[in-house]
């Protein structure tokens, strides 16, 4: 899957400098516009120099200004144009419908396209086999890991994770090398995270890290890296992509682990099933 180019823009808006981002909103939120203006128009109007809304073309790996109003106009009559997703103080309950459509369903297709088979099959396997998976994360990351925490151990497979970062650091003490760690950052510069998994690497425990840039402090540690996507522009209101394409991540390692133990695990949730059930009232 080829991102097209205003899912493109998203992606690398993060590597953008400050007057290039300017150029990157007008085009977001006006793309029909963009294709019959000039490159002077477009930067009148984003508020920048002529040469900077030529260097943005190029920055996005293209030839020309041309380039980008043709690949602009393609996406758009492909009927695959977002609708602007940064929520407006004049929004109506249905457009703010729609536009957190739009997230999830980008998001998602974005998430997919990132996923690589051997990496996947990689951290599977890893998971499978450890005696005990420690999972850390903080923040947002720290609820994602929290619901995959319940998952697994749901299902009888030994797994840590604790909301307190120094105590996860105190569990992942006792680990060693038949255990494994999974480490979710979505910036890859958390500093509770990238402690442990750094901790991890030097007494041979091997770490699965989600984050979203191969080239974040995280990647250093760990033995599999599973990408999401780079799209969490600072205008918006809360982490919602971030939040979304990190659970597809864990929601997919959680159901590929679940295929692999699937009598084992179809037991286990059953006694747990059957032992819950006592707390419901006669």
């Amino acid at each position: 899957m080829v991102y097209v180019i205003l899912e493109t823009i998203e992606e690398r808006y993060r590597l953008l400098s400050k007057q290039q981002k300017l150029v990157a909103d007008f085009i977001l939120k006006n793309p029909k516009s963009v294709i019959n203006l000039t490159s002077k128009e477009l930067a009148k109007k984003s508020g920048v120099s002529s040469a900077t809304a030529v260097r943005f073309a190029q920055q996005l790996g293209l030839e020309s200004f041309s380039e980008l109003k043709i690949k602009i106009a393609s996406q758009l009559s492909s009927g695959k144009a977002p609708v602007e997703t940064v929520i407006e103080k004049n929004d109506t309950t249905k457009i703010m419908s729609e536009k957190l459509e739009q997230v999830y369903a980008s998001t998602v297709q974005k998430s997919y396209a990132l996923v690589k088979d051997k990496y996947l099959d990689s951290a599977v396997n890893l998971l499978n086999k450890a005696n005990n998976i420690h999972i850390l994360g903080v923040g947002t990351s720290g609820l994602i890991a929290y619901d995959l925490y319940h998952k697994f151990n749901r299902y009888g497979i030994s797994t840590y994770y604790e909301t307190d970062a120094h105590m996860s650091l105190e569990f992942l003490t006792n680990a060693n090398e038949n255990d494994v760690v999974l480490a979710i950052s979505y910036s890859g510069k958390t500093k509770e995270v990238n402690v442990g998994a750094e901790y991890a690497k030097k007494h041979n425990i091997p770490v699965i890290s989600i984050t979203r840039d191969e080239e974040t402090p995280l990647i250093k540690y760990s033995n599999v890296c599973l990408l999401v996507p780079d799209n969490e522009r600072t205008v918006r209101v809360a982490a919602i992509a971030s939040k979304l394409s990190t659970m597809y991540v864990t929601d997919l390692l959680f159901i590929s682990v679940m295929q692999k133990r699937y009598g084992k695990m179809k037991e286990s949730a059953i006694r747990t099933n059957h032992l819950i059930s006592k707390l419901k009232d006669d």
